[in-house]
């Protein structure tokens, strides 16, 4: 029987054969588009433009508030100092002690002057920020030259929390009305102005500091440190670079397009892919065969269903569209491999095909190729079995040395009749085996050989018994 490979190696060639030119050419234009990419990622990048920071300034500002114990109490000592915290107690520590601290951060940096400003300021705010009344106080003001990067500069003022509370109180009262909410808080404005990189560069920032009166303890709300950078950036020219996809994609999608080229033309030029007439009926054989698995049975048939007259099928298709059609079912012989239909006085037979190179195997049997095994093949094994028999009794001499006449004529007789009945019962099926024999020998003398020699072992071992009795009979 064929066997899987064999298979798969006939429809490769009939694909290759069917879309070579359509695998050529897409080969050719993935080694195409893989030498573009190659050449536009190796070869000639180009250059594309980028913004390059040439210089940059960071200024960093914040605030650091204390307050210092002024009345003694059962928890502070008197002297001590709170800092950092969110509400301090206007009895004890009614005095807010606050440092901006400023400084900035450059590569290189000259004559840079740091100024900071500090601004308390009181307002009546209402709905929709209308401000209803607003008074400013200057706290603080430094400026500091020739600044280094990383060097602070800090500006320092006090607020007393218990004077604000009182100059809010005053001025409600000369107003005689607070239509809205009152609120303290402090601005300060930081300014930093020098060469950095080279270049004039200027930053400025602005942070608020908000204070909250409770009675007898007041809230700090600041936004801690806060970093503002100014920089300055050109255009520049630079070479494109590509990612691991592209720049490892592109050489394998040329070698692979360059290799199936290369592999379809010379198999093209070097190799017959065309499939012969029987290897495409093998290949319409296997299809039916898958197709119709469901239809077929696997077993062997009794001798005496061999007898009847045999009826040759085009195809398997058309052997299980009859089965179906009469009620019957579909026999693959396993010693054959040839399939049967039983329908009435009729064996309906379809003997698979076997295309050369079918089988791995020269000496292998392929598919249909021992017919008539299981009928006509054992008669004419009888045949000629009674043919030997009858040619050794013919030849046989009596005691005297001299040869038996009467019985060579009667046996020559005996067996000349039932050797025409062989030959015109079997004579066709013999000459398709021989045929068969002779293609296979037509590619190799070696599988020939070994063919003939399995089909005639298989011959004498399949020989019934009866006819070795019915020849001595004859005798």
């Amino acid at each position: 029987m064929s066997s899987a490979p064999s298979e798969r190696r006939l429809r490769l060639r009939a694909v290759l054969n069917a879309q070579s030119t359509a695998i050529l050419v897409a080969c050719l234009l993935l080694a195409a588009v893989g030498a573009g990419l190659v050449y536009t990622t190796h070869v000639d990048p180009g250059t594309t433009e980028e913004s390059r920071t040439v210089s940059s300034l960071t200024v960093e500002s914040e605030y650091r508030h204390s307050a210092t114990v002024t009345e003694p109490n059962a928890v502070f000592a008197t002297g001590s100092v709170l800092d950092g915290r969110d509400t301090y107690f206007t009895r004890i520590a009614p005095e807010l002690d606050v440092d901006v601290a400023t400084t900035y951060a450059a590569s290189s940096a000259e004559n840079v002057t740091v100024e900071v400003g500090s601004t308390l300021v009181i307002r009546n705010v209402g709905e929709e920020d209308t401000v209803y009344w607003r008074e400013t106080e200057p706290l603080a003001s430094e400026t500091v030259s020739d600044v280094a990067p990383g060097e602070t500069v800090n500006a320092s003022f006090a607020l007393n929390s218990t004077a604000i509370d009182g100059r809010v109180a005053s001025i409600e009262e000369q107003l005689g009305a607070s239509p809205g909410e009152t609120e303290t808080f402090v601005t300060t404005e930081v300014a930093v102005d020098g060469r950095v990189g080279g270049v004039a560069t200027a930053s400025t920032q602005t942070l608020d500091m908000t204070l909250t009166h409770g009675g007898d303890t007041y809230s700090v709300s600041e936004p801690g440190v806060q970093s503002d950078t100014t920089s300055r950036t050109e255009r520049v020219t630079v070479e494109r670079s590509y990612g691991a996809l592209r720049s490892f994609g592109g050489p394998l999608l040329l070698l692979v397009g360059l290799l199936g080229a290369g592999g379809i033309g010379y198999a093209t030029r070097e190799f017959d892919l065309a499939l012969a007439p029987a290897e495409r009926e093998y290949l319409s054989y296997r299809d039916d065969r898958s197709e119709f698995d469901e239809w077929i049975t696997t077993f062997r048939l009794p001798e005496s269903v061999h007898d009847r007259p045999t009826a040759e099928a085009g195809s398997l298709r058309d052997l299980v569209d009859f089965a179906i059609d009469n009620d019957t079912g579909v026999v693959e012989d396993p010693r054959t491999g040839a399939f049967h239909a039983v329908s009435g006085e009729f064996v309906y037979t379809y003997r698979p095909p076997a295309p050369n190179g079918a089988s791995d195997d020269a000496g292998a049997e392929p598919d249909g190729a021992a017919i008539g095994r299981d009928g006509d093949l054992a008669a004419a094994d009888s045949v000629s079995t009674d043919d030997s028999r009858s040619a050794g009794d013919s030849d046989s001499v009596d005691g005297s040395g001299s040869t038996d006449d009467s019985d060579s004529t009667d046996d020559s007789d005996s067996t000349d009749e039932p050797s025409s009945a062989a030959d015109d019962g079997s004579g066709s099926v013999m000459n398709w085996v021989r045929d068969a024999i002779s293609s296979e020998a037509s590619d190799s003398s070696e599988a020939s050989d070994s063919s003939e020699a399995s089909a005639e072992q298989d011959r004498d071992d399949r020989r019934d018994p009866d006819d070795w009795d019915a020849g001595d009979d004859s005798h």
